[in-house]
């Protein structure tokens, strides 16, 4: 058996499912000279799948009677090597594909090999994981998630659990990634984690000393034009690489990685915080745009497990990714925009959009990138009844209108506010507020409104087209609500093809904003706005929380300010997706229980002849759904108040 030092690994990402086939790979990173691999030889992945013992087996062995999924193996693939001071270090992925069966599988892999006495990763620890693929005619149970990391001001050791014996940062991290497991081995399973965005945080690459001068640099000018060094190029490489091993190889996520598959995207921390929303000239400027190119390839090393420049090309008829949806090229970095339609299901699927490759003050992605998605979306097969769009930021949010018009002002309220609040609020890199996470990425900021509503629009007429419910799902904002379009005229939210939840859960380990900044948030989220009036829709905040963390009634309902991670099931007999918060009760303390937020969105049940989609804007559209409410009265038990009602537990 060879040796293996492994570096981080192994992780686990889905692709998605084709006629009937999982497809998903495996990454690991070992270092060169102290392992015994090579291409000639490459390490070996050995995988096994077996009826589970979840609510779809029914104690028959049909997986290993049809023999598709007797004990198989798959020979690495090198897809990249990094060079750094310390040495070589492979990245190499293995190919997994299972065939679904009648009941559900546990796959349990293990790479051949013997851990070298420097092994890093925890997850490297016991030879073997299992992870679950549904059976062929059941939907994903899966775990949403997003900003997995600490802001550069934050003090991790902090958000620790009490008289922790060893107050490392990763320690900080672990508690909801702990309940998030416990909920894993103790109830259903999750057949796929969903990460919004801010897997990694990548600020700290400003405290690197080759950054020094750049980063110190008060002259706009000068700063502009100091060139890109041999030496901030290794720097940029060390760090990234650096910073996923030591986050994606450590503490409980790691540990979960390994065992439910990734389905990712990224947000602008990812790369270095705010990338894409600065001027021109600072996005051009050749160090920080070296810092977004370097972010963004590994990226899509970690994340995505593919190179894009190397072995897996920009192809998509021949790329590795199934469900990957190549757009336009990117604005500032080499890498054109990656999306992906991933299966989850029968009767759902999630598209992850990629804001960030396009992102540009004015623009967050480009028309003919919508075009690819929107395409995708009207090539989902008949019976597909939930489409969960991810965007990193959400799409629904209270407005901050006031906030843009005083940024300029070094008596910028939220500033002040911040400042005599949490200490390390703003934001060192930019100089804005951490909250905000730069209030020009948000989609109600001013540049971005009319592409907003634009895009509400055309997933509305997506919706009525192929009879399928809408729902958005974002993080970014340490904070977690629930947003929710509808028509403008009162009608069941089952017949209503405008009815749209969107899913705020954020974040799962960053630290929340202080409460007088989550009081404001909910003073503004009751505010009507009119932005979509001309197009018949309206929109608002779920009053999700109006039971607090302690089991009290409280006025803040729209938005909780506490760490959280979400969870989604499909419901079998009424058709309808729950989303449930789960947020953590007491700061460090996940381990003795989460608070449960249920909220669901019902199945479609509008069929409106297709000579009628023209009036979906239109004053007429209301009269015509009216009419066909009175058609099928009786036959839908959803009302508007049942589906924005919630419930609240503690487990």
């Amino acid at each position: 058996m060879p040796t293996l030092n492994v570096k981080c690994g192994p992780m686990l990402r889905y692709d998605t499912c084709v006629a009937g086939v999982w497809l998903g790979y495996a990454l690991l990173v070992l270092e060169d000279a102290t392992s015994q691999v090579s291409d000639a030889a490459p390490p070996t992945l050995q995988f096994l799948a077996r009826p589970s013992r979840g609510p779809y087996d029914q104690g028959g062995p049909a997986a290993v009677r049809a023999g598709e999924n007797a004990q198989a193996s798959s020979k690495g693939v090198r897809i990249h090597t990094h060079q750094g001071a310390k040495g070589a270090f492979s990245f190499w992925r293995f190919k997994i594909e299972v065939h679904q069966q009648d009941v559900e599988l546990a796959v349990t892999y293990s790479i051949d090999g013997t851990a070298h006495p420097n092994t890093d990763s925890p997850a490297a620890e016991g030879g073997s994981h299992t992870f679950y693929v549904p059976a062929k005619t059941q939907n994903f149970r899966w775990a949403g998630h997003s900003c997995n990391g600490f802001s550069s001001s934050e003090d991790p050791t902090a958000w620790a659990p009490p008289n922790c014996p060893d107050p490392a940062p990763i320690n900080g991290a672990n508690p909801l990634w702990d309940d998030l497991l416990n909920n894993h081995h103790a109830k259903n399973v999750f057949h796929a984690l969903v990460g919004g965005g801010d897997q990694m945080y990548a600020d700290k690459l400003m405290n690197e000393p080759e950054m020094k001068l750049w980063h110190d640099e008060q002259d706009k000018k000068k700063r502009m034009e100091i060139p890109l060094t041999p030496e901030i190029e290794e720097c940029l490489e060390r760090f990234y690489f650096n910073a996923y091993c030591n986050w994606f190889g450590a503490g409980t996520f790691s540990k979960v990685i390994a065992q439910i598959p990734m389905v990712n995207m990224l947000d602008d921390h990812d790369l270095i915080d705010g990338f894409g929303t600065y001027p021109d000239d600072l996005m051009m400027s050749p160090i920080f745009n070296a810092v977004g190119r370097k972010g963004f390839f590994y990226y899509y090393l970690f994340q995505q497990f593919i190179n894009p420049l190397g072995c897996d090309g920009l192809d998509e008829a021949q790329h590795p990714l199934k469900s990957v949806l190549i757009g336009a090229p990117a604005t500032y970095v080499q890498i054109p925009h990656h999306s992906f339609m991933v299966y989850l299901g029968p009767k759902q699927y999630i598209v992850l959009v990629d804001c960030r490759a396009e992102r540009k003050i004015a623009q967050i992605c480009t028309e003919q990138s919508y075009d690819r998605i929107f395409k995708a979306i009207r090539a989902l097969p008949d019976g597909v009844e939930h489409l969960t769009i991810l965007l990193g930021v959400p799409l629904a949010y209270p407005r901050m209108v006031f906030l843009e018009r005083t940024l300029s002002s070094k008596f910028n309220p939220l500033v002040l506010l911040a400042k005599s609040t949490a200490k390390g609020f703003v934001n060192r890199f930019n100089g804005e507020v951490e909250l905000l996470d730069d209030l020009g990425d948000h989609w109600t900021a001013q540049p971005h409104k009319k592409e907003r509503n634009w895009l509400v629009e055309r997933v509305q007429e997506l919706s009525l087209e192929k009879r399928i419910r809408m729902t958005y799902l974002s993080g970014d904002v340490h904070a977690c609500g629930v947003g929710v379009f509808y028509g403008y005229h009162a009608h069941s939210p089952a017949h209503d093809p405008k009815y749209a939840l969107a899913i705020i859960s954020s974040a799962i380990v960053n630290a929340p904003p202080p409460p007088p900044v989550i009081s404001m948030l909910n003073k503004l989220a009751t505010k009507t706005h009119r932005s979509l009036f001309y197009c018949g829709t309206k929109e608002s905040m779920v009053p999700l929380f109006e039971e607090g963390l302690d089991g009290k009634k409280q006025n803040d309902s729209a938005i909780m300010g506490a760490r959280n991670y979400c969870i989604c099931d499909y419901d079998e007999r009424s058709g309808a997706l729950q989303f449930d918060l789960r947020v953590e009760k007491e700061k460090g303390l996940a381990a003795q229980g989460t608070k449960s937020y249920k909220v669901t969105t019902p199945r479609p049940e509008f069929d409106v002849p297709k000579e009628h989609h023209h009036l979906l804007h239109t004053k007429e559209w209301g009269k015509l759904i009216g009419k066909k409410e009175k058609e099928n009265a009786g036959s839908s038990t959803h009302t508007r108040e049942t589906s924005h009602a919630s419930t609240a537990s503690s487990a």
